[in-house]
């Protein structure tokens, strides 16, 4: 199964993992962004979504804020 950006149709290959929480207290699952690199389209899925099982992980460098 692939999976393509809903507007130009590029294909997907990787996601981000977000810091983003839509439940309070941390409570749910956590929210990945897929980026179009070709349109900029941005969509959100849960962690847990089937989506993701053919797409890499994109590595992200985060410091603590210091």
């Amino acid at each position: 199964m692939t999976v393509n950006c809903i507007r130009c149709h590029q294909k997907l290959e990787d996601y981000l993992f977000t810091g983003l929480k839509f439940v309070p207290e941390g409570a749910g699952h956590g929210i990945v962004m897929l980026e179009c690199p070709k349109c900029g389209h941005l969509e959100f899925l849960s962690r847990t979504s089937p989506l993701l099982v053919e797409l890499q992980a994109r590595p992200t460098f985060s410091g603590d804020g210091d």
